[in-house]
Order: C-alpha cells, then sequence, then structure tokens
C-alpha cells in the first residue's frame, strides 16, 4: 500500500524533493497531483488513500499546522492509529512551527538541522511498510511472518519464499518453504531482470503464476508428526517459462497429540498481495531527484 504525504501546497517545493528522494529509495508514494484527474471528486480520493495507505507522512510546517485541510488529514491519521494500534502517523517537521499537541510525544523527523539525517530516518521507518520482500500478514487468531530471497549456484535461478505461521493460542509453530526454480528461459530473463533493476518485478510475476495454479487446486496438507513433509509440481508461466515447485512444511514447538490443517497456498497470496501493494511496478518509480538537501 502506498505511504500518503500531508502537507500545505505552499510548501509543495520540499515536498517535491522529498517525494523523489523517496521514489528513488524504492518506496511507493500517494501524491495528490500524480493521482488526481479533471473532474475527480477531490474529497473521495483523498480519503480512499488515507484509508488504504500504508503510513502517513505529516508535513509540519507554519503553513500545514494552520491548514483546516491538514488537520483533518492528521485526525484521520491518528483515527486510523488508535483503531488499528500501529504507527500511521510519522511527522516531519520543516520549520520552527508549533507541534499539534497529540503528535509532541512522537520521534519526529527534524529537516531543520540536519536534512539528510532525516531523510535517513525516515527511509529507514518506512521500510517495514515498503519493503516488497518482507512482511506479516495478521488475523484474528494467528499472524504470519515471511521473507523472499533468491539464490543461483551453478544450477538455475531459486526463488524463496520462507513463512512462519504463529497462532495466539497454538504451543507451536508451522515454518514452510517455496522455492519456485527457474527453468533456463526462466533464469535467463532473471538475469536480465537483475541489470535492469526490474528483479522485484520479475519475481512478483513468477510468484502469481504459482499463486494461479493454486487457486486451479488448493494447497491444504495435514500435518500429524514432527517430520518434515512436502509437495511439488510444475508451473508454466508467461512468456513460456516454466517453474518447478518445491514446497515444504513442519511444526516445531509442543507435540499436543492433533493433527494440523495447513493452508499453505494462503501463504502465497500474502506474500503476493504484499508486493502488489507496495507498488514494484509504481510508474514514477522511474523518477530519480537530487539529494534532499539540493
Amino acid at each position: 500500500m502506498p505511504i500518503f504525504i500531508s502537507y500545505s501546497q505552499k510548501d509543495t517545493k520540499f515536498v517535491d524533493t522529498l517525494v523523489r528522494n523517496l521514489v528513488a529509495a524504492k518506496h511507493h508514494v500517494w501524491m495528490d497531483r500524480w493521482e488526481l484527474s479533471l473532474g475527480d471528486s477531490l474529497t473521495k480520493k483523498i480519503e480512499s488513500a488515507l484509508t488504504e495507505s500504508s503510513a502517513m507522512l505529516v508535513i509540519l510546517s507554519k503553513d500545514s499546522v494552520d491548514s483546516e485541510w491538514c488537520k483533518r488529514e492528521l485526525t484521520a491519521g491518528l483515527v486510523r492509529e488508535l483503531e488499528e494500534r500501529k504507527t500511521v502517523v510519522m511527522p516531519c517537521v520543516i520549520d520552527d512551527c508549533k507541534v499539534p499537541l497529540f503528535l509532541r510525544d512522537k520521534l519526529y523527523a527534524d529537516f531543520r538541522k540536519d536534512p539528510d539525517e532525516a531523510f535517513r530516518l525516515v527511509d529507514r521507518s518506512l521500510a517495514r511498510v515498503s519493503n516488497p520482500f518482507q512482511g506479516r500478514g495478521e488475523s484474528p487468531k494467528f499472524h504470519t511472518d515471511w521473507a523472499i530471497d533468491w539464490t543461483k549456484d551453478a544450477g538455475p535461478w531459486v526463488f524463496r519464499l520462507t513463512f512462519i505461521d504463529h497462532g495466539h493460542d497454538w504451543p507451536y509453530v508451522i515454518h514452510s518453504q517455496c522455492s519456485i526454480i527457474c527453468d533456463d528461459a526462466a533464469s535467463a530473463a532473471f538475469d536480465l531482470a537483475v541489470k535492469k533493476e526490474r528483479f522485484g518485478d520479475f519475481i512478483r510475476d513468477s510468484l502469481a503464476s504459482v499463486v494461479e495454479s493454486c487457486r486451479k487446486k488448493p494447497l491444504t496438507e495435514v500435518i500429524d508428526n514432527h517430520f518434515e513433509k512436502f509437495v511439488a509440481w510444475k508451473v508454466k508461466g508467461n512468456l513460456n517459462f516454466s517453474y518447478t515447485i518445491m514446497y515444504t512444511y513442519r511444526r516445531l514447538g509442543i507435540d499436543n497429540g492433533m493433527s494440523t490443517l495447513v493452508h499453505l497456498d494462503n501463504n502465497l497470496e500474502t506474500a503476493l498481495q504484499h508486493m502488489i501493494d507496495v507498488g514494484l511496478d509504481g510508474g514514477p518509480a522511474q523518477t530519480n531527484g537530487p539529494p534532499i538537501n539540493e
């Protein structure tokens, strides 16, 4: 999901530079001037962006703290924090303004003293919502931590997705790993994608092919002991690429004497949706800008 920028139009010059640097750092940013078209409902578009955003950067200046529109956006962000019980609002101070009361206990990025260090703080803080290769899926009963890596030894490229499922009341965890093994054509195409710095898009599209195969035949398995098990199958991807899929899974922790039903395909769906949400192919992400202090 994109990062929402709340700012006063009078601070456009600063925000344009900030956003160019965020995009160059591979963050997916929602900007009103990028997204709004003639005739669009301003309120509806911004409300949707606020609701769906992963985080909200609030640009605090003398102009923005007096802006009624910015106050409404800040209120919406703070309400989301209370409802979702996680950090949504991230303040950035750019001049000697009066920081709103409900933001005074938050660590803020101070662009007045050291713009480069402030940007590094923003970049680091946004990594938890912008990293397309690592994340957490949450539900009322459990959460799933996952990460993607890729390797090539003497053979083909392999994309590996590792998952840990934690049930809030479970005495054990489920560890699983899906290896997507490229054929020669896919490996050669991935080599080219790496050179063009589009490897994230390639991995996402390969994962999408695997997810589509699971939608045709759900991947539901039973774990009844401590031994590692696996399933394997072939997948035909785009452009006549093909992949061999090896999915291993096992239970770790306390044996409760019962069998566990696992829906392995749900984990793949979670990872794919996250990669889509952070916008790997995000259009304006091709833009490069000057350092923040220029």
